[in-house]
Parts: structure tokens; C-alpha cells; sequence
């Protein structure tokens, strides 16, 4: 798992994602990811599932910003995402509270 990028994690979050978990959100967080391996993809959850699409969505609830490298090492549990707040090594606008929400809505690598 470390071995992969960040293109290919973002790419496998709807294998992960758990519908019943989110009941009923409707939401769109866009991710910049920085750096080498980097990109801009966003994801929509709706009716209990989960898509991902390269590029820039019109409109978001939400907005993370990230080093490809530590998007890696969060999504792999290798960086908390408090810490990953808290020190700035992630960057976050829109609806905060979402994000919170949202981790609890896909299974740990």
C-alpha cells in the first residue's frame, strides 16, 4: 500500500466507501493535491455512493488542500488527520465539519 500514489489511492476511494455510514449525505469535496504525483480530483456522495472525477467540480461543500506525499501517508494511517490540521501539512475550507463526518464514511486502509 505504500507503494502507491496519490492518484491511485484518491482513485480507490469508492471501493472503500461504506453508503450506510453517510446515510443520507449529498456532497462534493474537491481535493488539490501538491506536488509530485499530485492533481485536482473531486468526490461526490449521493444516494449512498461514492464517485470520484479528475479535475475541478463548480461547486463544493468543502475544499482540501494537501501534499501529495502526506495525502499518501493519511491515507495510509501513517499521519493523523488532527495533526495533519493542526501542523498546516493539510489545509481545509468550506464546511470543516464535513470532513470530520466524512472519515468515518470509508474503511481504513
Amino acid at each position: 500500500m505504500a507503494d502507491k500514489s496519490a492518484k491511485q489511492l484518491i482513485e480507490e476511494m469508492p471501493e472503500l466507501f461504506r453508503g450506510e455510514r453517510a446515510g443520507r449525505a449529498n456532497v462534493v469535496v474537491q481535493f488539490e493535491i501538491s506536488g509530485e504525483g499530485g492533481g485536482n480530483w473531486y468526490v461526490t456522495i449521493r444516494d449512498k455512493r461514492c464517485f470520484v472525477t479528475e479535475g475541478v467540480a463548480e461547486s463544493v461543500d468543502a475544499t482540501v488542500r494537501v501534499n501529495a506525499d502526506d495525502y499518501v501517508a493519511l491515507s495510509t494511517g501513517k499521519l493523523g488527520s488532527m495533526k495533519a490540521f493542526t501542523t498546516g501539512r493539510v489545509k481545509a475550507s468550506g464546511d470543516i465539519s464535513l470532513l470530520q463526518r466524512m472519515e468515518r464514511w470509508f474503511v481504513r486502509r
